[in-house]
């Protein structure tokens, strides 16, 4: 199989970095781990690089999509593998899980979703976008993502969209085992509830640029293609 480069985007997680990078080290597809240090203010770069990974640091946080840019663009090969670095109980089965789909050409990006404890929330993933840091892709979806959309948190559904609208093949699991330290206690109840709704006013951003607006864009251009085409010359 190919090689994957594996990209950290993190940003003040020195109480998990070690516990995402264990799982990824005894991982033979995993070729190089690269943790992008966004801004942390603590010893997650260390922490990082006693660990084996390569580590890029940013001096002043740019967010969570610039970090991911700055890992892709330091990666060697042409499958990434993508994870959030505050994660809990990742296993390297979990990882081969969403990296093999991608490095056998099965899908064009794999994404693993932390399973929630309810079985309907779960059901609703059928219905809603997925959202998920643990994913696999094709550095070429990667590239087809517009500049702009590359922005904090709305990448995610960026990613899903153009992966649809250019055709490539798209698959998710819910994994139950696998957690995440929720924002309110990584920083504290009022800042972790501010990243919590920047985080989903980015979501909603995004989802209304490309669903509603982009398609209308696109409805309008095809609507005076058609007319362009029956006046004819």
């Amino acid at each position: 199989m190919p090689r994957v480069s594996a990209v950290i985007p993190a940003y003040d997680e020195a109480a998990t970095i070690a516990g995402v990078i264990q799982p990824l080290l005894a991982l033979p597809l995993i070729d190089e781990i690269i943790v992008v240090n966004d801004g942390s203010s603590d010893d997650t770069a260390a922490r990082a690089r006693d660990m084996g990974a390569t580590v890029i640091s940013i001096p002043v946080s740019g967010g969570k999509a610039a970090a991911m840019a700055r890992g892709v663009a330091a990666a060697r090969h042409d499958i990434l593998y993508f994870s959030d670095a505050d994660v809990t109980g990742l296993t390297s089965a979990m990882v081969a899980s969403i990296v093999e789909p991608v490095a056998r050409r099965e899908f064009a990006m794999f994404v693993g979703i932390r399973g929630r404890k309810t079985y309907w929330a779960n059901r609703l993933l059928h219905f809603t976008p997925i959202i998920g840091g643990q994913r696999a892709l094709r550095r070429e979806l990667w590239d087809q993502v517009p500049s702009t959309y590359k922005k904090n948190f709305q990448i995610e559904i960026a990613l899903n969209f153009f992966a649809k609208q250019r055709g490539h093949h798209m698959g998710f699991k819910v994994m139950p085992a696998f957690g995440q330290v929720i924002k309110e206690r990584k920083r504290g109840l009022v800042q972790g509830l501010w990243q919590r709704f920047s985080m989903i006013g980015d979501i909603l951003i995004v989802s209304w640029r490309l669903y509603v607006l982009l398609q209308l864009q696109a409805h309008r251009e095809r609507r005076l293609s058609r007319v362009t085409t029956a006046s004819g010359p």
